[in-house]
Parts: structure tokens; sequence; C-alpha cells
């Protein structure tokens, strides 16, 4: 196999091939880290969302499913905190983030499509990002320290 036939991301700076174990282990953690960062961006947009709802601002519609958009706005303020904390975690590596994680952007799809209603576009965008942290974390979890060389 000559050097053009490997991929680029199985290269090291001194054009050495690394091993398989060490490829997957980048990869596993490539993931981990680009779903933390997906989940505190929706956490952040939460946030965003959950104070504007609670402060009256004119870009949001009035129009959920049920109750108010004020209870909404609270509902939004405080999951996109615990959204930040659980990304957070998962960055750092915390044993119990993945699971929180998870549970963080199950429950944000599904309250994303309650809000529907209000916004479409945006609801369905958030849920797609919210599919994407869920398969970052399910397929490539794991002890990110478990490199076998």
């Amino acid at each position: 196999m000559s050097i053009t036939q490997i991929p680029p991301t199985s290269i090291t700076p001194r054009g050495q091939a690394l091993p398989e174990s060490m490829e997957d282990e980048i990869q596993r953690t490539t993931w981990l880290d680009f779903a933390a960062v997906l989940l505190f961006l929706v956490g952040l947009f939460n946030v965003i969302d959950g104070v504007a709802a609670i402060s009256d601002s004119k870009y949001i519609v009035g129009q959920v499913l049920f109750s108010s958009l004020h209870a909404w706005g609270w509902f939004f303020l405080i999951w996109g905190i615990i959204q930040l904390v659980a990304a957070f975690a998962v960055y750092r590596g915390a044993s119990w983030a993945v699971g929180a994680a998870l549970v963080t952007a199950f429950v944000n799809a599904i309250a994303h499509l309650s809000a529907a209603k209000t916004y479409p576009v945006w609801s369905i965008t958030i849920v797609v990002l919210d599919v994407l942290i869920m398969y970052g974390l399910v397929v490539h979890s794991g002890r990110r320290s478990q490199v076998s060389a």
C-alpha cells in the first residue's frame, strides 16, 4: 500500500501509519468532542430562547402547544443551563456525563417538537442537532483513556 492510499487521518506527521486502535480512539474522541460542542451550542440556544420568552421578546410567537410562553421560557432556560453543564462534563470526560447528555438531548428534541408551532424551521434544526448529538454519544461513547497501542 503506497502512502497515497492511506487516508490522511491515519498518517502521523512523519508519514508513519497509526495503529488501528489509535485510529479508533481518535475517531471516537473526535465524535465525543463534536457531540459536546453541539450540545453546548444547543444549550446556549435554549438559554437565549428561554430568556427571550421570559422577557416577552417580540421575535418569539406566543403560540405554544400547552401552557404559557413564560412557562416554556423558564423550561428552556433551565434546560439550557443543564445542557451546558452536561456538555462541559462530556468534554472533560466525566463518566456520568454521557448518560446525562443523552437524556438532555432526547428531552430537548421532544420539547422542540412540542414547540414547533412557534418556529417550525428552528425547531426542526434543533431536533436534527439533537439527533447528531445522540449519535455521537451513543455510537462513540466509552472510556477516553482506553488506548491500547
